[in-house]
């Protein structure tokens, strides 16, 4: 027949369950649609605000509040929000006790960090890593992750957890004096607020314990929780704490007064401090077992009811279920039967509660693993896309290297080509220049064996006196042939002057042939002409129109400025061009005449070389007017 206390218990416990599903169930989904509705319009910052209120109350919400970070699309990431959501998400982890996927969300934290160009990765992430690793017992990792942490912190509070962290890790090192100085050291450069110094005294007291000198164990034990605030511990401060005290008993494990001296002091210290009913009642259930495992039942229960007495609003529901078990168990061996029913009813409450929660908790775990699927995928696709990014900005770069080079090819064979065409037409002028001077000079010869053949003809007339004179003017003409041909340009007073006294010479020889008029109409007109420019014309008229007509012939060189242009008329009227070709003798045709062929040469290259406009332009006169001889204009632009 089953026990109707039995049956009464376990219908309270299976109504107590439903009713509890029913209100996470139900406030679970609720709050996700309220959630989802206002995150849609949250931006990131909002959302991890919001995560960072809701991480301890409820993680499983503040995940889902974090996947909107994470997997929220945009043409550039956005490494400073992306790294703080994975931060958050380590912290979650590391509050329920999944130490591993902390540590991997921290790392990827870190990654996530590192591609940022403005934002470095933060002193936190390497201070909750080292706190990790040295959970994981790689104490050289950790160190070196610490001294990282203290170099780039901005925040005294972090700086001063990471040299707390360095004595830590010379404790797992089996270093206990260094351990102990750098301890000393966090307490003379910092200013500690009471949490600090409770987890900077609990791990003096595992270095004493370590170094066998358990009165110092216990005094830095107990100091450490005289120093608790009344506010919600860190995780890590109490495990210090209970670290601290189970290395101290095992110290006095030979000692069992000692270690009743030692409980009931931490139990008479935690009771006082709200927040520490876990502990003082583990202390006091601790002593209840010392005198039960003696037989003394009346101080057993003193100190259960002193466990009963620290019970509050947070005493978590697990700390209640040992007081009333161990209550129970007391007094139905004590035979207090209806004490031990009341308590049994409170255990199966507080059970139900614990249980409720365990369920709750472990309900969260398993939502919180199935979404870190969800984010080690969201994360892959980051790391895709940043390694399709990375691709594409290479081909990018080698294309933009490639036409940067072709640029520089193009633009060196552009500035190649350029100094390779200016060279050929440096050359090219050169070779302008040296055949104009090439040509200039040949004036000269052919100018002069003229003039020879006119001193010829006077010896041969034995006219010494003629030939002396016409000599001395020539001498005077060839100075200035001379001195000019070395000129590109002289001004055109020096080529009047040198053209009138070459008209004084050929008229002195064949002053029974013509007569000759040089007007200049030129009022100090300032301008420079080529040398031996106009003699050629004059020249030509002499000696094939004038010296071969019957009578006597007239030539006239006038210079007149018309504006535009300074024009040099040389009007002869001789026999005329066509005329003189019929006379010449067999051997004069095959003679090509250079004088005429040459000042076109030097006209045209000039007009080439130094951008002039100089025209020259020579007609016959009319023969059906009874007029013979021929005009020569030279136009030289001013």
């Amino acid at each position: 027949m089953l026990n109707p206390l039995y049956i009464y218990a376990r219908m309270k416990y299976i109504t107590t369950i439903l009713i509890l599903f029913f209100l996470t169930f139900g406030t679970e989904v609720l709050a996700q649609k309220k959630m989802s509705k206002s995150s849609k319009r949250s931006q990131p910052k909002e959302l991890l605000s919001e995560a960072r209120r809701l991480k301890d109350r409820d993680p499983s919400q503040a995940i889902a509040l974090l996947e909107q970070v994470i997997f929220k699309k945009s043409k550039r990431p956005d490494y400073q929000n992306l790294g703080e959501a994975y931060v958050l998400l380590g912290d979650i982890y590391q509050s329920i006790d999944q130490s591993d996927l902390a540590l991997k969300r921290y790392l990827d934290a870190e990654r996530i960090y590192s591609r940022s160009k403005k934002h470095s990765v933060p002193a936190l992430v390497y201070q909750r890593q080292a706190s990790l690793f040295l959970k994981k017992g790689n104490a050289v990792k950790a160190e070196a992750l610490f001294n990282t942490c203290i170099e780039i912190s901005t925040d005294q509070k972090l700086t001063i957890t990471c040299q707390q962290g360095l004595a830590s890790v010379a404790l797992a090192k089996g270093q206990n004096e260094r351990s102990l100085e750098q301890l000393d050291y966090v307490q003379t450069n910092y200013d500690l607020d009471s949490t600090t110094v409770a987890r900077v005294e609990a791990l003096r007291s595992q270095n004493y314990s370590r170094q066998k000198r358990p009165a110092k164990a216990q005094e830095s034990y107990l100091n450490s929780i005289k120093n608790l605030p009344e506010t919600k511990q860190e995780s890590e401060t109490l495990t210090e704490v209970k670290k601290a005290k189970s290395e101290l008993l095992e110290n006095n494990k030979n000692e069992p007064e000692k270690r009743i001296e030692i409980n009931e002091t931490a139990a008479d210290i935690s009771s006082q401090n709200k927040e520490l009913s876990d502990l003082a009642i583990a202390e006091n259930l601790e002593l209840s077992d010392v005198y039960i495992s003696n037989n003394d039942f009346e101080k057993a229960a003193n100190f259960v009811e002193k466990s009963k007495a620290v019970i509050g609003d947070k005493t978590a529901a697990g700390a209640k279920a040992k007081v009333f078990k161990k209550s129970f168990e007391l007094n139905r061996t004590r035979g207090a039967m209806d004490e031990a029913l009341l308590d049994l009813d409170q255990y199966i409450t507080s059970k139900e509660q614990d249980i409720a929660e365990l369920e709750r908790t472990l309900q969260e775990k398993i939502e919180i693993v199935k979404r870190q699927q969800n984010i080690d995928l969201a994360l892959k696709d980051l790391d895709i896309e940043e390694k399709d990014d990375a691709l594409l900005a290479s081909q990018l770069q080698g294309q933009k290297m490639l036409s940067g080079f072709l640029g520089v090819l193009l633009l060196g064979a552009l500035i190649f080509f350029y100094f390779l065409n200016k060279n050929v037409k440096a050359k090219r002028q050169a070779n302008q220049m040296l055949l104009l001077k090439s040509l200039r000079t040949q004036m000269n010869p052919h100018f002069i064996f003229n003039a020879l053949n006119s001193v010829n003809n006077f010896i041969a007339k034995n006219d010494e006196k003629a030939a002396n004179k016409f000599l001395s003017d020539f001498s005077k003409l060839m100075r200035k042939v001379l001195d000019y041909s070395q000129k590109d340009f002289i001004h055109l007073d020096e080529e009047v002057e040198l053209n009138q006294l070459y008209l004084k010479l050929e008229h002195f020889r064949f002053r029974d042939k013509f007569d000759y008029a040089f007007e200049n109409n030129l009022e100090d007109l300032d301008i420079e002409i080529p040398p031996m420019l106009i003699q050629p014309f004059i020249e030509n008229a002499v000696w094939h129109g004038l010296r071969y007509k019957e009578g006597h012939g007239n030539l006239l060189v006038k210079l007149s400025n018309t504006k535009t242009h300074l024009q040099v008329e040389i009007t002869d009227n001789g026999i005329g061009r066509k005329k003189s070709m019929e006379l010449k003798t067999k051997n004069q045709k095959k003679y090509k005449s250079t004088g005429l062929a040459n000042i076109s040469r030097r006209v045209a290259l000039i007009n080439e070389l130094y951008g002039k406009g100089y025209e020259i332009d020579v007609k016959d006169k009319d023969i059906s007017a009874d007029e013979t001889g021929t005009t020569v204009k030279i136009n030289i632009p001013l």
